[in-house]
């Protein structure tokens, strides 16, 4: 097998590098051998052959790793030395990526890392608030403390998105429903009804012209409308991953009706706990905040949360920069002012996502009262019009008949 290790040569200098060995502990063995004090000794990155098994594997989402943190955190709280917590947690994690996760850290912890500093060697498992609220409790020694109100945070943060979820996957179901709905129509049940139209021999009205152009072009212009379809994604997809255009991206996404209002809440939903949380751990307000601007999950947000760091660093208020951005209420903004001047910055931005949460669950539960009537009337019309484009004519020939 090959290792990865580092370490320090006999002279102290930093070395690093792969030994091939038939086991860790020979591996080991053989470093020291040469006179090198190892700090990480681990196998090496895995062989091609499986990380497409990863591919197909469930990632580690919130609810397992708010899990994880309220196990860990009420074993180390019973007395249990962490390695002693993690072989445990390894043995009954049910997602496979975070069992091989808690073995790297196991790894890491077993050469001598600091904890939070094996939480940093895995960004993709751990989120950066993960990292560094733990640094803060380790350091702090209130480990068991600081993992406990983590997972509080993370699990409000699973409920928050699963009531978005819910919100979105409904109307994004029927929608898809009612397009492959009228694809059919338009594709195989209209052109049964155009020969006979034609044959009518009576002036067609413009909206049958316009549902058979339709219906022509999806069925012999598809390829085209692919093409086009696709670029058009892919097109927009590259405007996103530009900072121009995921900031216009996300104003836009902030004045959109009815959706807007619940992203805005959803966002500074994010925005306070996250921010309450890490001030609470004993995060330092500058390193927050820059945690906090790379997981709010909004460009323009996330510029505001900039300028108030500047602002912070230059000695001033943190309130200004996110009054200015028009994205924070005045309540908010009050409250935080608030907690400034009284140094209770970290408990009113907990009551301040406590109430966000609430308005998050009523938007949700108004949005989805209104939008199943509005894709119910939606949908009958669309069908509706095809209905009547293709009655029309019969209608027309019917009168001039009589």
């Amino acid at each position: 097998m090959n290792f990865a290790y580092r370490g320090r040569d006999a002279r102290g200098n930093a070395v690093s590098g792969n030994i091939e060995a038939e086991s860790q502990e020979l591996a080991i063995r053989e470093l020291r051998r040469q006179g090198i004090f190892i700090t990480y000794c681990r196998p090496a990155v895995v062989t091609p052959a499986r990380d497409w098994r990863r591919l197909f594997r469930r990632p580690v989402s919130r609810r397992d790793l708010a899990l994880f943190s309220r196990q860990l955190a009420t074993m180390l709280g019973a007395g249990l030395p962490i390695v002693t917590a993690l072989h445990i947690l390894q043995r009954q994690a049910e997602n496979p990526s975070l069992r091989e996760s808690i073995g790297m850290l196991l790894q890491d912890l077993e050469s001598g890392e600091a904890f939070y500093r094996a939480l940093e060697r895995q960004p993709r498992v751990f989120p950066p608030i993960f990292i560094h609220t733990v640094e803060a409790g380790e350091l702090g020694g209130a480990l068991d403390e600081t993992l406990e109100r983590l997972a509080g945070h993370l699990e409000r943060e699973h409920e928050v998105e699963e009531k978005v979820k819910s919100a979105l996957t409904y109307p994004a179901i029927v929608s898809m429903v009612a397009l492959l709905a009228v694809i059919f129509l338009l594709t195989y049940v209209l052109p049964s009804f155009q020969v006979m139209l034609n044959s009518l021999q009576v002036p067609l009205p413009w909206p049958t012209r316009l549902v058979l152009g339709i219906s022509s072009g999806l069925r012999y212009l598809w390829p085209v409308l692919f093409l086009f379809l696709a670029g058009a994604a892919y097109g927009f997809y590259r405007w996103l991953q530009k900072p121009a255009g995921r900031y216009r991206f996300d104003r836009m996404l902030l004045r959109i009706p009815i959706f807007g209002p619940l992203h805005q809440k959803t966002v500074l939903s994010r925005f306070s706990r996250t921010l309450g949380t890490l001030l609470h751990s004993g995060v330092p307000v500058l390193p927050a905040l820059e945690i906090v601007r790379r997981t709010v999950g909004n460009a323009v947000v996330a510029g505001a949360v900039e300028r108030a760091a500047e602002s912070v660093r230059d000695g001033q208020s943190l309130a200004a920069p996110l009054e200015a951005s028009g994205v924070f209420p005045p309540m908010v903004v009050e409250m935080i002012t608030v907690g400034e001047e009284t140094g209770a910055l970290d408990a009113l931005l907990a009551k301040i996502s406590s109430f966000y949460d609430r308005e998050v669950g009523e938007t949700v539960a108004r949005l989805s009262s209104l939008i199943e009537p509005v894709l119910i009337v939606t949908l009958g019309g669309i069908i509706g019009l095809v209905v009547i484009s293709v009655l029309l004519p019969v209608f027309s020939l019917v009168g001039g008949v009589r």
